[in-house]
């Protein structure tokens, strides 16, 4: 008689919690932030000061609005041990602390700061490694590789920018530091989400309920 092979819930427990990310609205998230990122100084110029909305608020309506209209009515919503979910919500409060300081550094990039003579290119260095290591940190806590690439693409496209600006000038440098990356992931994301739907479309019992 065939013994029953030992189910490894660890690693079913990973892959559920991996699956949560196959909507593709992280990476439409962070590809609209490095998009907008990309066009603030154009932005800048049009909605000064108000175009800093335009870093703050897309990337975390795409997921809130994302995830209760879009994912959670197809698939649910996936309850983890106790220690993923501290996991998670360290994250939540790293985010809160980290992302206005990132945030902040990002618009002294954008006004310029860094023609200062008093620190040279410490500003975007400074920005873009802060942005690498907090990625980083939830890359590793939220055990999604995503974030690495995310981390990288900003972390370099900062003092990439500063370097350009005296090339190309305005808005070019940010256009070509960030505008690529930004679109590639975005369309990655978009990609991803058709599949995702088109996978799992809304249970019947949901409709009925409405």
């Amino acid at each position: 008689m065939k013994m029953p092979e030992k189910i490894d819930l660890k690693k079913v427990e990973k892959q559920t919690y991996q699956f949560t990310f196959t909507d593709g609205l992280y990476d439409m998230a962070y590809g609209s932030l490095i998009f907008f990122i990309a066009i603030a100084p154009i932005l800048r110029d049009i909605l000064y000061p108000s175009y800093i909305i335009f870093l703050i608020l897309p990337a975390p309506l795409i997921l809130i609005l994302g995830k209760l209209y879009i994912t959670i009515p197809r698939i649910g919503i996936a309850k983890f041990n106790q220690n993923r979910t501290k996991s998670r919500n360290k994250i939540g409060l790293l985010i809160a602390i980290l992302f206005p300081i990132t945030v902040l550094m990002v618009v002294l990039t954008f006004l310029g700061v860094y023609n200062i003579r008093v620190g040279g290119y410490i500003v975007p260095v400074g920005a873009g490694l802060f942005a690498l290591i907090l990625l980083s940190v939830i890359a590793y806590i939220m055990d999604y590789p995503h974030f690495y690439l995310y981390g990288i693409s900003i972390g370099l496209g900062l003092p990439l920018a500063a370097l350009l600006k005296p090339i190309f000038g305005e808005p070019l440098h940010y256009l070509i530091s960030f505008g690529i990356s930004g679109t590639l992931i975005l369309i990655y994301g978009i990609i991803t989400l058709i599949k995702f739907i088109k996978k799992y479309p809304i249970p019947e019992e949901v409709f009925k309920n409405d």
